[in-house]
């Protein structure tokens, strides 16, 4: 099975996670062809830019996953997180899971890594 994840953000998670998996990593649409693998994965952060070019991507593909946190401080930030979460859950039968900013880096890999392994095997055993 091959397995990709498109990183607008969460670089340093998506590093992690992927030493432990045999997967391809890209950090934007533009260098992957997505019709290529099996499984496909997105993270980004919310309340900025790379929440909007999350957004982009979902509606121009379907994907197994999508992960995103929130790490906005200012209220700005929060309000556009708000937005950015809201269009995301109108585009897509969401699968996925939102993160809080507030876990510690630890906690966010294990949080994707059992969703991982969840959808992976579910994927394995069809």
């Amino acid at each position: 099975m091959r397995f990709a994840i498109v990183a607008f953000g969460l670089r340093d998670i998506v590093e992690e996670v992927a030493s432990m998996y045999d997967v391809d990593v890209f950090n934007g649409l533009d260098e992957v062809d997505v019709d290529e693998y099996d499984f496909l994965l997105l993270t980004s952060e919310l309340g900025g830019v790379e929440g909007d070019k999350l957004i982009s991507a979902l509606k121009n593909l379907n994907c197994n996953v999508v992960i995103f946190c929130t790490t906005a401080t200012s209220f700005e930030g929060l309000q556009r997180s708000r937005y950015q979460a809201s269009e995301i859950l109108n585009i897509v039968e969401f699968e996925g899971a939102i993160v809080s900013g507030f876990l510690s880096f630890e906690d966010k890999v294990e949080a994707l890594r059992t969703i991982l392994d969840e959808k992976l095997d579910h994927l394995a055993s069809k």
